[in-house]
């Protein structure tokens, strides 16, 4: 890449970006004005509040056989403190729902009873100031008791006394305060940041019709692209280092107000949050890396300014909600943490704040980060080598939203329906999919692979496509069954591999894994094989290699979309542990699937692998004579050998049987 070309590109992406008024205004006045405003007035709002509660005169009831003395003490006046106004009521309840009074005391032998309305503020502090005043009736109590057997009160009621000696630092109480909000605010700012500026540079620019001229010019895609991305990560940084010296001003001034207020008002060393500064300053470069990349990357496939903020939203969601993990106690910052975008950023700068260094833990946040942004920027370049994305014709778009009538009969999915569908699917997976298990238990499975089964279909007709090609539903030529069963024994095998190496990696999760099939029991093995072995085989097939692999296959080469199928088909399993082999046995009955042009060899694929699982359950004795292996609670090195040789070798074999040559139908029918 030429340094002067992209020095040139940056210049003028940088003046684009600038003019624009909005981006300079979220990335000054909202960090340097809007944030001490909304921190400042929000902590005065609350202390006004607060102390106007705590200083009014609530309204009461109490039962006519109320003790005098517990009387007085409600009508006692206390010095810039809440008062009681008692009033007399013939119906207590209805005066209370009329919000008449505030709260109602009744007494039933020695049980006082606060009747209040927890929707109704004033009743909420009216109940609870009345139980001050419990409180204090029921000390009283007690002394005379004690008094009256003649015993020494304070020495009976305080035996011992507790004080409490906090050893943390002004620095570390600071740093703990800051490290709980300022981690999210960071990561939503640095996401804000991008946001415009990554809208700007890509639809921005399509729709404002000056991105054919760029690509005209003699430039590389490549600098091109460098260019738009330093510019977003520049003005990204920016907008992140003043959110960061805003907030670090209001935290400041939060510990200072909190320390007058409780009587500790050591003061702060800000030189000893140098390191953490440093450190923190290079987290938030590889984090805007990642941020810039991946905001690019969805923003490039919109060709409106209006239809990318609309794709950006889902990012800005899913961001939002990972750095929530900032604000859960007791999550640690592991090593495998450390791997998992968003969440890492924000428990190291908490840790960071908290003094708390690990060498290994930042390297593998930074590199990550740093890792996951260079690939989002590959990414990316394949975008803008793409005339059809750059361009399209429409076929990524969400056809389902168009009007029926104007939609063409035949063809298949695009890649746009492909992705609602696995959204909406998930969706009633999540909710409907839960529920019905939860009520149905064992058959609640079989409500839930008839949804998978009934969104996809139900879509494909709704928008006209040719189902046969959609869910490839063709007869094969006889080699590709036997290839089916040597590819799913190999997949079996190997996938034994892969959840050895992920148990190794991640043990926790091995055991939601192991717990899957515990359902099972009390059915018989007809019911269980069919709810759990044909069900999915069919439904599953359909939606990921009928409906979506063909979806894919249109718009990207096989491998791609064998790859992009398979990595949702282990996702859309939610079992981490699991995730390689099923994702691998996805990619067995895609590759199939693209071979024979069918989806009956997957579906026998799929049915045998389930099998085998209820079998295990059910006759663990004859799995054991046919494949020992499958019966081991823990895997020797020598066993997982064998699942590695002999599985690589029954898929290597598959795959001669696929090569010696395609549907002998459809090429007939091609010809």
């Amino acid at each position: 890449m030429n340094r002067k070309i992209i020095q040139l590109l940056y210049k003028k992406e940088m003046l684009d970006v600038l003019r624009d008024k909005k981006t300079v205004l979220m990335m000054l006045i909202v960090p340097l004005v809007l944030y001490p405003l909304i921190f400042v007035l929000g902590l005065t709002m609350m202390a006004n509040i607060s102390t106007s509660m705590s200083t009014q005169t609530y309204r009461i009831a109490v039962q006519e056989d109320t003790d005098e003395e517990l009387l007085r003490l409600f009508q006692k006046k206390r010095k810039d403190e809440y008062s009681f106004k008692i009033v007399a009521v013939s119906e207590p309840f209805v005066s209370l729902k009329n919000e008449e009074i505030d709260a109602y005391l009744s007494r039933e032998d020695n049980e006082y009873r606060i009747w209040y309305l927890s929707s109704v503020t004033n009743s909420q502090y009216a109940s609870s100031y009345m139980n001050n005043v419990l409180r204090e009736y029921k000390e009283q109590l007690v002394k005379k008791e004690l008094a009256a057997a003649g015993l020494n009160v304070e020495q009976t009621l305080s035996p011992i006394t507790v004080a409490y000696q906090d050893m943390a630092s002004s620095e570390e109480t600071a740093g703990n305060l800051l490290g709980t909000v300022l981690p999210f605010m960071l990561v939503v700012s640095l996401l804000m940041g991008t946001m415009y500026p990554a809208i700007d540079t890509t639809a921005g620019e399509r729709e404002r019709g000056t991105l054919e001229t760029l690509l005209t010019l003699p430039i590389k895609n490549s600098e091109l692209i460098f260019s738009k991305f330093l510019t977003v990560a520049t003005i990204g940084i920016a907008s992140a280092v003043l959110n960061i010296l805003s907030m670090g001003f209001v935290g400041v001034y939060m510990y200072r107000m909190t320390g007058r207020v409780s009587g500790r008002t050591g003061d702060i060393a800000l030189s000893k949050f140098a390191p953490a500064l440093l450190i923190g300053v290079l987290c938030v470069l590889a984090f805007a890396v990642f941020i810039s990349a991946v905001s690019m990357c969805v923003t490039a496939f919109a060709k409106t300014y209006k239809e990318a903020n609309n794709y950006i939203t889902p990012l800005m969601l899913v961001v939002m909600f990972a750095s929530f993990i900032g604000f859960i106690p007791n999550v640690e910052l592991t090593r495998n943490m450390a791997l998992i975008p968003v969440a890492n950023i924000c428990l190291l700068i908490r840790d960071l704040l908290a003094f708390k260094y690990s060498a290994g833990i930042i390297a593998i946040v930074l590199v990550s980060n740093v890792a996951y942004g260079l690939f989002a920027v590959m990414f990316l370049s394949r975008i803008y080598n793409s005339e059809a994305i750059l361009f399209g014709d429409g076929s990524t778009g969400v056809q389902i939203f168009e009007r029926r009538t104007n939609m063409k009969p035949g063809g298949v999915p695009t890649t746009g329906d492909a992705w609602f569908v696995i959204a909406i699917t998930a969706l009633l997976m999540i909710y409907l999919g839960g529920s019905l298990e939860l009520s149905y238990g064992f058959y609640g499975i079989l409500g839930t692979q008839l949804c998978i089964l009934s969104v996809p279909v139900l879509i494909a007709l709704y928008t006209k496509k040719d189902l046969k090609k959609t869910f490839s539903l063709r007869p094969c030529g006889a080699r590709y069954y036997p290839a089916a069963l040597l590819m799913v024994m190999g997949a079996i095998l190997l996938g034994i591999v892969l959840y050895v190496i992920v148990s190794f990696i991640l043990p926790e999760s091995t055991e939601t894994a192991d717990a899957s099939l515990e359902v099972l029991k009390g059915h018989g093995l007809p019911a269980a094989l069919f709810v759990v072995a044909v069900t999915p085989a069919v439904c599953e097939e359909f939606l990921f290699r009928g409906y979506m692999f063909s979806a894919m296959k249109q718009r990207y080469t096989p491998w791609v979309a064998i790859l992009i199928t398979s990595a949702t088909f282990g996702v859309f399993h939610m079992s981490p542990a699991r995730f390689f082999g099923t994702a691998f046995l996805g990619a067995c009955n895609c590759y199939l699937v693209y071979k024979s042009e069918s989806i009956i060899p997957g579906m026998l694929m799929h049915v045998f692998n389930n099998a085998l699982s209820v079998l295990v359950m059910y006759r663990p004795d004859l799995v054991t004579k046919v494949l020992p292996v499958l019966a081991k609670d823990t895997l020797s090195p020598a066993d997982t050998c064998f699942c590695l040789v002999v599985g690589g070798l029954l898929v290597f074999v598959a795959v001669l049987l696929c090569r010696e040559g395609t549907n002998q139908l459809i090429r007939e029918k091609k010809e």
